[in-house]
């Protein structure tokens, strides 16, 4: 069983792979899940900004979501990506992934700070799995912080009902301790990028959910240990070989991404249409930079 109460934990937000026809490889997916199953990441989010998901439609996403479950062992857990201010429409895509094996859902907050707490006092008392909050007003700005969706007592408030797991913090670390203070410990507290995984263990942060978790999750997993731990020193070699890969790779988006799942040998990697792949000139420099980090062998 996945056991949620072990922290730190790495969440992967999974990269949707394409076929030559653009459509979505089953197969390969498959086994790019085996190869994460080899890492320390126990939790598996299907339909994120990393997985492309304003490419694919409803349908895909939960067939994807049902391959993915088919593929996990029991110690780890499929997430679904939910981002609808609608309170139906959440609940029933919250439903459909749990019918395909979700063990929770990631909710994004709504924009418009009015709603939120309508919003999620219905949300919250009909999900029928937990709910993993993520903060992230602006999903598209890659390792950009948004403006907040609301105050921190409010996003807290919601964060501390029941039903919720946890939440993912955004990138701006000032307003995001404020909020780690108002929320219960019994919650858990996620940082959302690679970057600035040390960082995020400064204001409380115990788990994230990144881009940067399909690349290496070990690393994650490490410097969030050597972080809750106070090993900051140890952990700096580390995190700033990260901050040199995610430079280079996160403007690029979820293109990005995929070309440095190429670089490793994952299969099927191309983004969808019409969006194109990483530029050849920034391949080099993410290669070198991978090299540098000990990821590709020399």
């Amino acid at each position: 069983m996945f056991d949620s109460s072990k922290d730190p934990i790495v969440n992967i937000p999974l990269v949707t792979p394409f076929d030559e026809q653009d459509r979505v490889d089953h197969d390969a997916l498959s086994r790019n899940v085996e190869r994460w199953l080899k890492t320390p990441a126990t939790s598996f989010l299907v339909g994120s900004q990393t997985g492309e998901e304003w490419f694919l439609s409803e349908d895909e996403k939960l067939a994807i979501a049902r391959t993915v479950r088919q593929t996990l062992d029991e110690t780890r857990i499929l997430v679904g990506g939910i981002d609808c201010p609608s309170v139906t429409e959440t609940l029933r895509r919250a439903d459909a992934f749990a019918d395909v094996g979700a063990g929770m859902v990631r909710i994004r907050f709504p924009r418009g700070e009015s709603i939120i707490e309508p919003y999620f006092e219905q949300v919250l008392a009909r999900c029928p799995v937990p709910v993993l909050l993520m903060h992230q007003s602006e999903p598209a700005s890659f390792g950009l912080a948004g403006r907040p969706a609301g105050s921190a007592e409010l996003l807290a408030s919601v964060a501390n009902r029941d039903n919720v797991f946890g939440y993912v913090t955004d990138h701006d670390l000032r307003f995001e301790a404020r909020v780690r203070d108002l929320i219960s410990s019994e919650k858990r507290f996620w940082i959302c990028n690679g970057s600035i995984i040390l960082q995020g263990t400064l204001i409380g942060c115990n788990g994230t959910t990144t881009a940067f978790s399909n690349i290496w999750p070990a690393a994650l997993h490490t410097l969030l240990k050597l972080g809750m731990d106070g090993r900051f020193d140890e952990g700096w070699p580390l995190q700033k070989h990260i901050q040199t890969i995610d430079a280079i790779m996160l403007p690029w988006l979820a293109a990005g991404v995929k070309a440095s799942l190429k670089l490793l040998g994952f299969e099927a990697m191309r983004p969808r249409s019409p969006v194109s792949p990483m530029p050849s000139a920034e391949v080099v420099k993410l290669e070198h930079a991978m090299r540098d980090a000990g990821l590709l062998n020399n």
